[in-house]
């Protein structure tokens, strides 16, 4: 059988030295974990292009700003947002907008004997679709963000709008188009 081995119990005072030596600690530690930025830090736009990367340098990433893509397999595209914040991530969301295809055997011709009502006509247009793509958080390199596609194997050629959204404000609108 081993022995016991007796420790002695904490007098009041040591615990009360231990619980005031924390106590004095907590604004230090709470200043340090809070020096960051704050949550509400603003976050403002300085810049944003559209275009194509080029990564065909081993080691070095190009960008070209165009609105339009060429339709190759594989062709990486996607924008650059230059910001000031002191945020180390931030709340990045895409939207794509685009018309809904026409409807098959809908009329796009008006009968001559019937009269346009101008204001009837604002509702004849094909309304807009949102299509949200992504929403992530992004950490600012150098003061810049970056979104990057490439062009998928079956991608359709046309027009496109891209509605990018930081900290929930709109940052940028981009149309493209992919020929």
């Amino acid at each position: 059988m081993t022995p016991l081995i007796h420790q002695p119990r904490p007098t009041v005072l040591a615990t009360l030295h231990k619980i005031l030596r924390a106590a004095c600690l907590l604004p230090f530690l709470a200043a340090t974990a809070f020096a960051a930025a704050p949550p509400d830090a603003p976050v403002d736009i300085i810049s944003t292009q559209f275009g194509i990367f080029d990564a065909s340098t081993p080691g070095e990433l190009s960008f070209e700003a165009t609105n339009i893509i060429p339709r190759v397999t594989g062709q990486r595209y996607g924008w650059i947002i230059e910001l000031k914040t002191t945020k180390h991530n931030v709340s990045v969301r895409e939207e794509y907008v685009f018309a809904l295809p026409a409807k098959v055997g809908s009329k796009t011709e008006t009968n001559a004997n019937e009269t346009k009502d101008e204001f009837l006509e604002g509702f004849k247009q094909a309304p807009q679709r949102r299509n949200q793509v992504s929403q992530r958080q992004l950490a600012p390199i150098d003061g810049q963000i970056y979104g990057e596609w490439s062009v998928g194997e079956n991608e359709p050629a046309g027009h496109r709008r891209l509605q990018v959204f930081v900290e929930g404000k709109l940052a940028a609108t981009f149309e493209y188009d992919m020929k």
